[in-house]
């Protein structure tokens, strides 16, 4: 005796239409036998289409009770009414409901991704079953390239892919001519001498009458009594199901690219400019900010200025006698020989003094700055002699009227050779150098308050000190510069300078402290509200490009409910929904990111070749902006991921 595959007692379905409750199942009881053929045979309105939505799992019975291959099915969550549909129900619908991107063998295959199954093995089993249904050599044709007949056929494959335990049949050869509609039942009369469980719903009572078994419907009823069994299947409880993985990465992945990427391009790609924009501009003001940086740390170690000011006060009048009679004599070339001993990091040292002295030469008066200077000034402020020698410690012993022309100054004199007289106050002073040419940038030497040497003029400190003798209440130096061997002992040994010179000058800070790196960095630090703009413009951006994000996933749902229903009623579930729509949106708006990012690099590349700055780029900042358009995917993409995934499976399916 053939077991029973399929029972149902007393299943009744509702709707509420309006205020009116509608009754399309009135407490019906059947039994499905395993390798049976029955036809539901009714007009429309009859309650058939009703019944074998139910049959198929895509909708819930008001009441009753449903019992498939021994498991009630009755409350069961999507999962496993997914499971159901997926592993024991295969269908067949009237307007066969293939997926137009996929070829014949895909879409007979898609039941088994959702299986976990890997491609090659679910494309293998779909051409064995291809080939049985007669369409071996249309395997690598879309549907639009199929006759109806063809394309039903394909309908069949996939429902038979899962080796169901029951088929159902929704109206076949309803969409077909008869002659084609002759071929597709011999198809399923052949199907079932083979064993196959059929349940095929029709209005043609010429098809039904050639079904094993006919079950007229009237009004929600059986027109006559069906012979079932007394008792329900003893062993029928809800059982724990051994559930499959579900839709792999892999085809995720893919889904998102064929129906998300590529679906409608021009609508992807102004969709993605919002995110493309916030990332390309996000990444590119970082690396021009962080390479205007470098360049300008690049630039200060060029001028030399690893270094520490020691800066005097110059106090005049009042302010300096009573410095002076607290016992502060100002800056001195003995407490700066004292601190060269003590602190072994400093490497190098400069003093220099200014005077005010009238400068001529020939007719030409000018008045430059004119500095005495003594100690590595060249080294310490990174310069080189363009022309002649540098002041060397016998002239500073001698106290040798000899001077040092910036290369600027010098043009301005009409390029003097070596050895011309030149005076200072109207002594006479020889040309033994020239600096060479500096290429500095203006605003950074005014930015670390740093004196542009082109223009100035240098003498040995002992000359002028001489020659200013009369100043003895002035401090001996106005500045001193020390070099150190590396950044990071700027902070401490400056404090140690300003500690040892209080002490020195009784407690009078009559002198000031500059460490031009730590003004620059004081700088950068207050452009930080370029940063800050940047970050807002690429939020801005991210949120505009995440609301069409959303937008164009709303109109997808839309556009694609039938798909939806499609794979919803082959056994996706509504996670497995709701992860394609998500994984779409996530790569639409990753793409955006990385095209973005190109954009970036590209922009870097060639502005900053233009600018003459260094190309840098901060790997932060870069996963930052990545992860950044993930979540706005991710968070943009949720609601219509939600939306689809929670569509009426029974009302997307009837969507033309």
């Amino acid at each position: 005796m053939s077991s029973i595959v399929l029972q149902l007692r007393g299943v009744a379905r509702s709707y509420l239409v309006g205020n009116h409750e509608v009754q399309a199942l009135k407490g019906v009881d059947l039994d499905i036998k395993t390798g049976s053929f029955t036809a539901l045979v009714g007009t429309s309105g009859s309650g058939k289409s009703t019944l074998l939505h139910i049959l198929a799992c895509q909708d819930n019975a008001s009441s009753g009770r449903i019992i498939l291959n021994g498991q009630s099915i009755a409350e069961s969550s999507d999962r496993d009414l997914a499971f159901y549909r997926n592993h024991w129900i295969g269908i067949v619908f009237q307007q066969f409901n293939l997926l137009s991107e996929l070829t014949v063998l895909e879409n007979i295959a898609l039941p088994l991704a959702y299986q976990g199954i890997p491609k090659s093995e679910r494309l293998a089993r779909a051409l064995v079953i291809a080939q049985k249904v007669g369409l071996g050599d249309r395997t690598d044709h879309k549907p639009n390239e199929l006759s109806g007949g063809q394309a039903q056929r394909v309908a069949i494959a996939r429902a038979l892919v899962t080796n169901p335990k029951i088929l159902l049949a929704d109206e076949p050869t309803g969409a077909l001519d008869s002659k084609t509609g002759r071929e597709i039942m011999a198809l399923f009369h052949q199907l079932h001498r083979e064993g196959v469980t059929i349940v095929m719903v029709t209005h043609d009572l010429s098809l039904a009458q050639k079904a094993e078994i006919q079950v007229n419907m009237r009004d929600g009823l059986f027109v006559e009594k069906h012979s079932v069994t007394d008792e329900p299947q003893s062993d029928a409880a809800v059982k724990p199901l051994v559930h499959t993985q579900g839709l792999g990465f892999k085809d995720l992945v893919r889904i998102g690219f064929v129906e998300g990427l590529l679906a409608h391009k021009l609508r992807t790609m102004l969709t993605m400019l919002g995110v493309i924009i916030g990332v390309a501009s996000v990444i590119a003001m970082s690396s021009f900010t962080e390479g205007s940086k470098l360049k300008q740390i690049n630039q200060i170690r060029a001028l030399g200025t690893n270094m520490i000011k020691v800066i005097d006060k110059k106090l005049e009048g009042l302010q300096l006698n009573q410095a002076r009679l607290r016992g502060s004599w100002g800056l001195q070339l003995d407490e700066v020989m004292a601190l060269t001993q003590q602190i072994p990091t400093i490497q190098s040292y400069a003093v220099k003094r200014e005077v005010k002295l009238n400068f001529v030469f020939g007719n030409f008066q000018q008045d430059p700055q004119i500095y005495g200077v003594q100690g590595d000034f060249l080294k310490v402020n990174n310069l080189n002699l363009g022309q002649g020698r540098w002041i060397e410690e016998s002239d500073q012993i001698a106290a040798k009227r000899v001077l040092v022309l910036g290369e600027k100054l010098y043009q301005i004199l009409g390029s003097p050779s070596l050895g011309s007289t030149l005076f200072l106050a109207g002594d006479p002073y020889s040309l033994i150098g020239v600096l060479a040419a500096q290429n500095r940038d203006s605003d950074l030497v005014d930015m670390i308050a740093q004196d542009d040497p082109s223009l100035q003029v240098f003498a040995p400190l002992q000359t002028l000190i001489l020659r200013t003798q009369h100043l003895m209440l002035r401090s001996q130096v106005d500045e001193v510069q020390f070099q150190l061997e590396h950044e990071d002992q700027l902070g401490p040994v400056s404090q140690l300078i300003r500690n040892y010179l209080l002490s020195m000058h009784q407690g009078e800070e009559d002198f000031s402290m500059v460490v031009p790196m730590q003004l620059l960095k004081a700088k950068q630090d207050s452009q930080k509200l370029l940063d800050v703009l940047s970050i807002c413009i690429c939020a801005i951006s991210m949120v505009v490009g995440g609301i069409g994000i959303m937008n164009i996933m709303l109109a997808s749902v839309r556009e694609r409910r039938r798909e939806i229903g499609i794979r919803r009623a082959i056994g996706a579930t509504m996670l497995d929904i709701k992860r394609q729509f998500l994984t779409e949106s996530i790569m639409i708006s990753c793409t955006g990111s990385l095209v973005g990012l190109g954009l970036a690099f590209l922009s870097v590349v060639i502005l900053a070749s233009l600018l003459s700055l260094p190309i840098t780029f901060s790997p932060v900042v870069i996963a930052t902006a990545l992860g950044a358009s993930f979540i706005t995917g991710l968070g943009f993409g949720y609601y219509p991921a939600h939306l689809a995934a929670h569509q009426n499976l029974v009302e997307i399916l009837r969507v033309d």
